[in-house]
């Protein structure tokens, strides 16, 4: 009788442990607060008078966040995966992205040998470009001071994201793009409101990464369906440890049953790691929508001190330059013209 319980016990123990090793959950964060200046913002939008601001934001070198993602071994190479990010603001504790509980990402899918497939909330292969070629990116002034779009998710969407040697490329369909948006998306006998269809291919080359990325939004009603938004953009990362070198085009263009319309964005940037605890940032933009004296040029430095593996200090500095007929703001809004100084310091942990 105790050799047949010690068996059973020996029996519970390995049918425990060979379901622990099939499933893994991880919980993880960053928790991002510190403080901003920045001159010759807008009093309001009715005046052109302008101000100094200074306040304690989140999210000045990354966006705060938490979540959840794991997956559960299916056998023969195929996994269930799930992911769900919460964005909040670490100043206030209201939650971020629209108010959504989990409005960075929530997904479901499988993954196997030739890629994954998702349905959900998704980043988009906008986002990923950005956060491959800018390295910048998440920072507040970055490549997406000047097309939000580098931090686009898409509701309702299918993502499919596979690796094949030194070729990575992920694409992506949604269905309607914007949740929040009353028939913005999912609409019966109108299926082209809300549409976003979008990719990025990359290929290594050595130590040069190059990339492609298309995008095409079409209108969030019935009326505007056929106007569309697409973006296609070109970059290259060349590592030459400790420096990182990199380079990127994107053209923006705007079709409406009236006009349509272009912007370039163009910018360079290089990372450096002079020791483990230190890295410095810096890039250059330029910013060069159609039309007569409408270009902006962004300049930004940025550095972070490593306290710990989790944990680093950082501080980044910025000026924005303006034409006589743009407009581009580091953070809140500018009259026409005016150029924009701006400064951040904060503290960032990862968990």
């Amino acid at each position: 009788m105790k050799t047949l319980n010690a068996t059973i016990l020996l029996g519970s123990v390995m049918a425990s442990a060979a379901l622990h090793a099939q499933t893994s959950i991880q919980i993880y964060g960053i928790v991002d607060a510190g403080v901003e200046y920045v001159n010759k913002a807008r009093v309001s939008s009715t005046s052109s008078a302008t101000g100094s601001l200074a306040k304690v934001d989140s999210g000045n070198a990354a966006a705060s966040r938490f979540g959840f993602r794991g997956q559960e071994d299916l056998g023969d190479g195929l996994a269930a995966i799930f992911g769900l990010e919460n964005g909040f603001s670490a100043d206030t504790g209201t939650l971020a992205n629209g108010g959504r509980i989990f409005g960075r990402q929530a997904y479901v899918g499988l993954a196997g040998y030739l890629g994954s497939i998702q349905a959900g909330r998704e980043t988009t292969p906008v986002f990923d470009f950005g956060a491959i070629y800018d390295p910048m990116i998440p920072a507040r002034y970055s490549a997406l001071a000047l097309d939000v779009a580098f931090a686009s998710r898409a509701d309702n969407a299918i993502r499919y994201g596979g690796k094949f040697g030194d070729l990575s490329l992920s694409a992506q369909y949604s269905f309607g793009f914007d949740s929040t948006i009353v028939n913005g998306g999912e609409v019966p006998g109108a299926f082209q409101v809300g549409k976003e269809m979008s990719t990025n291919i990359n290929y290594q080359f050595g130590n040069v990464l190059a990339g492609v990325m298309y995008d095409r939004r079409n209108g969030t009603s019935i009326a505007t369906q056929q106007d569309t938004v697409e973006r296609m953009a070109l970059g290259i990362a060349a590592d030459f440890k400790p420096v990182k070198i990199y380079a990127a085009f994107q053209r923006r263009n705007m079709h409406t049953s009236a006009v349509g319309t272009r912007t370039n964005l163009y910018w360079v940037a290089m990372t450096y790691n002079p020791s483990p605890a230190v890295t410095l940032l810096t890039a250059a933009y330029s910013f060069d929508p159609a039309g007569a004296s409408n270009r902006s040029a962004m300049y930004t430095v940025l550095g972070s001190y490593a306290l710990s593996k989790r944990t680093d200090i950082y501080s980044q500095v910025a000026l924005m330059r303006n034409q006589a007929h743009a407009a581009m703001a580091l953070d809140g809004t500018v009259n026409p013209g005016d150029n924009q100084a701006g400064l951040t310091f904060g503290i960032r942990h990862r968990f």
